[in-house]
C-alpha cells in the first residue's frame, strides 16, 4: 500500500508513515537478529540489533539529503545488508553444526566436500530442490529487502526534513547507537556481526602471515624431533600394530545420558567379546582438533604428534619435514598399510604419511552398492587389507584403518555378516536383509541418535570381531581411536571436542605404559575434561614404546 498525504487528513497520512517506518525497523532488527536467535533462542531479539540501528539512519539520510538517488542506493544497501545478514547466518550454522565459528580463510575451501557430501547423503529429487533453493530464497530475499528500503526512503522523504522532529529523529539513532553500549545486559554492537566481520576481515588479510608462521612452527619441531635410532620401537619386540580410526566415535556416546544408555549394552557385549578372546583393555579420551567433520585435521594430529586445528595448518605440515607415524615404523623394519576406502580420488599428498602400502577406494575391488558417504562397509575394506597383508605377512605389521561406515548421516548402515568368506567382492550387500536402513524424520538432516548410535554400533562391532577372531593369535597391540564428535544436532551446543580411544592387547605388560598416562582399564573411560589433545599420542607411544639411545663415546663412528 502507498502511503500518500491528502489534504483530507494530512495528520492521519503522517501518523501512517512514522508507523510504517516504525514496523519496518522492527522487521529489520527481526531480520538482523535471526542468526543469533538459531544458537541463542528468543532471549536474542531483546537485545537491539545494532545493524538495524545503522540501517535506519543511513536510510532517512538517502531519502532526506539525496531523494534523486534513492531508487538507485536503495538496492545497494539491500545488497550490503543481505551480506552481512547471509555471514552471520553462515557463521551461526557452523557454529550449531562443528562447535567453532565461521572462518571464511578456511571453509571457503570445504565447499566442494559440502557438495558432495550432500549429494551422497540425499535422494536425488532432494539433492536437486536443495541447490536450487537457495539461491532461489536469497534472490527473493534481496528484491525483498530492496522494495522495502525504496518505500522506506519514499514514505521518510515526504516528512519535512528540517522540521525539529527529522533532528529529533536523527539524533535519537545517532544516540541510540552510541549509548547502547552503556546499557546493562548483554552488549549491542557486540552481539552484532560487526565484531566478527571486523575479525574475519583481519584473518583474510592476515592468511598468509598465518601460513607463514605455521610453516616456521613445523619446520621447528622438525628440528627438535628425536631421531630416529637402532631401537626404534624395539620395546613392541615386533609385535604387530593395528590402529583402527572409527569416523564420528565421540565423548558423547559416553558422557550424554541418553546416548550411553542405547549404548551400554552393546560396549558391554564387544567388551566381554575381547576379554573371552584373551584381551586386556584400557581407555582414555583425547581432544581433537576437528568437530563434526574435517576428519583429516585429527588423523594427522594423532599420527603426527602436532596440533592441527585448521586446513592452513594442515597444508604447512603436509610440506614440513615432521616424521608421521609410519615412517617410524619403517624404520623399525614394519611393512606399514594404510587402508582408506573413502579416498575415492588420487591423493598424491598422501605420500606425506610415508606408507609403504596404499589402499584407497580403487584398489578395493568392491562391487556392491554405496552407503550414502561410505562408499563400501567397513567390514568389507578391513577383510580385503586383512587377507592381501595380514595373512601373508613375514614382517611385523603396522596397519591403518581408517573406517567410514560411521559418518553422517547415520541413516544407511551395513550389517556385519557373521561369516566373513561370504564377502565376497562385496554384491552380498545389495540385498537389503544386509542393510540397516534407519528412517530421517521430516525436516531433520539425520537418523538422529538412533541412527548415530546404531553406526557407532556397527564400528565397534566389526572392529571387535575382527580383533577376537583374526588378530588373537598374532599377539599385536591395538589402537582404537575416534576421529572427532559428531556433528552438534547430535552431542548439543558447546560439548567438548573429545574422542575415546582404547588400547587392547593379550600381553597386560603392553598396557602398562597407557596406564601410567592415565587411561583407565576397561573398556568404558570415565575421565572428565579437560582431556590432552591427540597430538600428545604419538610423542608418548615413541617414547613408551622406544628404548633410550645411549650416547656414543666421543668419536666413535655414529
Amino acid at each position: 500500500m502507498e502511503i500518500q498525504e491528502t489534504s483530507s487528513n494530512p495528520q492521519g497520512s503522517r501518523i501512517l508513515a512514522l508507523w510504517f517506518l516504525i514496523l519496518s525497523f522492527l522487521i529489520l532488527h527481526a531480520f538482523f537478529r535471526f542468526p543469533l536467535f538459531l544458537r541463542e533462542g528468543v532471549s536474542s531479539f531483546a537485545v537491539p540489533s545494532f545493524e538495524a540501528l545503522l540501517t535506519v539512519p543511513v536510510l532517512f539520510a538517502i531519502a532526506w539529503f539525496w531523494p534523486r538517488g534513492r531508487r538507485t542506493t536503495a538496492p545497494v544497501v539491500a545488497v550490503i545488508a543481505e551480506s552481512v545478514f547471509l555471514f552471520a547466518l553462515a557463521d551461526s550454522l557452523v557454529e550449531l553444526n562443528f562447535n567453532r565459528p565461521l572462518s571464511l580463510v578456511t571453509d571457503v575451501g570445504y565447499l566442494p566436500d559440502l557438495f558432495m557430501l550432500l549429494k551422497d547423503a540425499l535422494p536425488l529429487p532432494s539433492f536437486l530442490i536443495g541447490l536450487a533453493l537457495p539461491g532461489a530464497i536469497i534472490a527473493a530475499l534481496g528484491r525483498g529487502l530492496a522494495l522495502l528500503f525504496a518505500r522506506f526512503c519514499e514514505t521518510a522523504g515526504k516528512l519535512e526534513p528540517r522540521s525539529r522532529k527529522t533532528l529529533i529523529v536523527l539524533g535519537g539513532a545517532a544516540l541510540a547507537i552510541l549509548g547502547s553500549e552503556l546499557l546493562p545486559g548483554p552488549p549491542v554492537y557486540g552481539s552484532s556481526s560487526f565484531p566478527w566481520l571486523a575479525a574475519e576481515a583481519k584473518s583474510v588479510f592476515g592468511s598468509r602471515r598465518y601460513e607463514t608462521e605455521r610453516q616456521d612452527r613445523f619446520r621447528q619441531l622438525a628440528m627438535e624431533e628425536t631421531p630416529a635410532g637402532i631401537a626404534a620401537l624395539d620395546r613392541l619386540a615386533g609385535r604387530d600394530v593395528f590402529l583402527f580410526i572409527l569416523e564420528s566415535y565421540g565423548y558423547t556416546l559416553y558422557a550424554e545420558a541418553d546416548h550411553f544408555s542405547m549404548a551400554e549394552s552393546f560396549l558391554r557385549r564387544f567388551e566381554t567379546r575381547l576379554k573371552e578372546a584373551g584381551y586386556f583393555t584400557v581407555s582414555n579420551f583425547l581432544a581433537s582438533p576437528a568437530f563434526g567433520g574435517n576428519s583429516w585435521l585429527a588423523d594427522s594430529a594423532l599420527v603426527t604428534g602436532v596440533w592441527v586445528p585448521d586446513q592452513i595448518a594442515y597444508e604447512a605440515l603436509l610440506k614440513s619435514d615432521i616424521t608421521p607415524l609410519a615412517q617410524r615404523f619403517n624404520e623399525a623394519g614394519y611393512v606399514t598399510v594404510n587402508s582408506m576406502p573413502a579416498t575415492t580420488q588420487d591423493w598424491r599428498e598422501g605420500e606425506y604419511f610415508r606408507f609403504a602400502k596404499k589402499y584407497y577406494y580403487r584398489d578395493f575391488d568392491y562391487r556392491g552398492p554405496g552407503f550414502r558417504w561410505a562408499p563400501m562397509p567397513d567390514q568389507y575394506a578391513i577383510d580385503f587389507v586383512h587377507r592381501r597383508e595380514v595373512i601373508p605377512a613375514e614382517d611385523p605389521l603396522f596397519v591403518q584403518f581408517v573406517m567410514i561406515s560411521g559418518h553422517y548421516p547415520f541413516s544407511l548402515i551395513p550389517r556385519r555378516l557373521e561369516d566373513w568368506s561370504e564377502l565376497g567382492d562385496g554384491s552380498p550387500f545389495a540385498d537389503p536383509g544386509n542393510v540397516h536402513s534407519l528412517p530421517i524424520p521430516t525436516g531433520a538432516a539425520t537418523a538422529g541418535s538412533a541412527g548415530y548410535a546404531a553406526a557407532m554400533e556397527y564400528q565397534l562391532d566389526v572392529v571387535s570381531d575382527y580383533a577376537a577372531r583374526f588378530l588373537a593369535e598374532r599377539k599385536a597391540l591395538i589402537i582404537v581411536v575416534g576421529d572427532h564428535q559428531p556433528y552438534s544436532g547430535i552431542t548439543g551446543k558447546g560439548k567438548p571436542t573429545s574422542v575415546p580411544i582404547h588400547a587392547l592387547s593379550r600381553d597386560p605388560g603392553m598396557l602398562k605404559p597407557f596406564l601410567a598416562r592415565g587411561y583407565t582399564a576397561g573398556w568404558v573411560p570415565r575421565q572428565p575434561p579437560p582431556h590432552a589433545g591427540l597430538d600428545t599420542f604419538l610423542p608418548g607411544f615413541l617414547e613408551d614404546f622406544t628404548s633410550p639411545v645411549r650416547a656414543l663415546p666421543k668419536g666413535a663412528d655414529r
